[in-house]
């Protein structure tokens, strides 16, 4: 009886290690089958494979999934299926790797460069940039265009938006296949400052942004990006993390973030790196220094705000950050440029004055620059909506001319 009890109890093992066997098998060749139909490769049996429609996540956890899919198996979620992606993170695809071969650097001798962030502006958020509007800003006379990276560092790690990533990279192809090069920057959180978003404690942010400075520095190489900014105005968002500590202590922070992840960057990115800082009368002088080191071109942001109240010398005051910030790059033996010029937020309605004033303003920068020394490298100008205020093609000509003489 005994040996009977133990006799049936291997014959069921057996049964159930033999249907197990088999149904790996025709569930591994099935859904290897399904990879195969959807274009998929390099993937193993019994391999998780996300359903159609699984991702993007509705979960962090599945999420973290689909992007370990993904980074695995780039060819499984770059192709449409009847309006989704098979295993897929966005709904625009990423650019075809024979138009990536094809790209090449292509250095100006000065840069004359538009801030238009990941999505053009006027286009409406997730638009891929158009062939005739960079027709429009090659006729002006960018021969640049920066774009934003759109990141969140507030988790564990930083990570970068899927759909505005896929914007991205379809933006530097377009434009670099216009002929223009192209200057990245990253921001660490999708917000502006002011947005109050805080970031984790200093040393795990630390961490998590050099490592995320050498990915995003890996992708650019293999884009042949021209420029990256890896710190865009670091000293303006990270002073509002007040939850470090005190003024003097970010300080700190931000004087070593700065050349840390410039140099990280470089690790895996041959082309050239500007840092961006902006209010530099307000910066201490470890701040300024830092902002030199492990760059091959120092920028300074300078846009302060306009109104009747401040009037046109009130305003002309600040661009006197254009000489100071030169003066110390000589010093430094380091290039300068201007790393961005902007009148106003161009999401919000702008004040009378400074629809009144457009092009007045616009030309105390453009003197302030051109009066310089030493001569800088570039000029960033924010950005193509501008000209669309009722003085636009006004200010539209006035750039080109300026444009022209730099």
């Amino acid at each position: 009886m005994k040996k009977n009890v133990i006799f049936l109890i291997i014959l069921i093992s057996t049964i159930f290690i033999l249907i197990g066997f088999f149904s790996f098998n025709y569930f591994s060749k099935f859904r290897g089958e399904e990879a195969r139909i959807f274009g998929c490769s390099g993937l193993k049996a019994g391999e998780w494979i996300p359903q159609k429609g699984e991702c993007p996540g509705s979960t962090p956890e599945l999420q973290q999934k689909c992007n370990d899919f993904c980074e695995k198996h780039p060819d499984c979620c770059n192709r449409n299926q009847d309006g989704g992606n098979f295993g897929g993170r966005s709904n625009i695809p990423l650019p075809e790797r024979k138009d990536i071969a094809e790209l090449t650097r292509n250095y100006p001798s000065v840069i004359k460069a538009i801030n238009e962030g990941p999505a053009i502006y006027g286009q409406g958020q997730f638009k891929i940039i158009s062939d005739e509007t960079l027709d429009k800003m090659k006729e002006i006379g960018f021969n640049t265009i920066q774009l934003l990276t759109i990141d969140d560092c507030s988790g564990e790690k930083c990570v970068m938006d899927e759909s505005s990533k896929s914007i991205l990279l379809n933006d530097i192809v377009r434009a670099k296949k216009k002929g223009m090069a192209v200057w990245v920057a990253v921001e660490y959180v999708n917000g502006p400052p002011g947005s109050n978003i805080k970031l984790p404690e200093y040393s795990k942010f630390k961490n998590s942004f050099i490592e995320y400075s050498k990915e995003i520095g890996e992708l650019m190489e293999k884009y042949e990006v021209e420029y990256i900014t890896v710190n865009n105005e670091p000293d303006l968002f990270l002073q509002e993390q007040t939850q470090w500590g005190s003024e003097e202590q970010i300080n700190k922070y931000v004087s070593e973030i700065m050349p840390f992840a410039n140099a990280a960057v470089k690790e895996k990115f041959n082309g050239k790196v500007i840092n961006k800082i902006t209010q530099i009368n307000k910066r201490t002088k470890d701040v300024l220094n830092a902002s030199f080191i492990n760059v091959d071109i120092a920028s300074v942001d300078v846009g302060p705000p306009a109104s009747a109240q401040i009037g046109l010398e009130g305003y002309k005051k600040d661009f006197e950050q254009y000489q100071i910030y030169a003066t110390l790059a000589q010093q430094k033996n380091v290039s300068w440029m201007v790393g961005e010029y902007w009148t106003f937020n161009y999401f919000a309605d702008a004040n009378q004055f400074v629809k009144d004033n457009q092009v007045k303003l616009a030309q105390i920068s453009f003197d302030a620059y051109l009066n310089t020394t030493p001569k800088g490298m570039g000029y960033a100008w924010n950005d193509f909506s501008s000209f669309s205020l009722p003085n636009g093609e006004e200010t539209r000509i006035a750039l080109k001319e300026f444009l022209n003489k730099i």
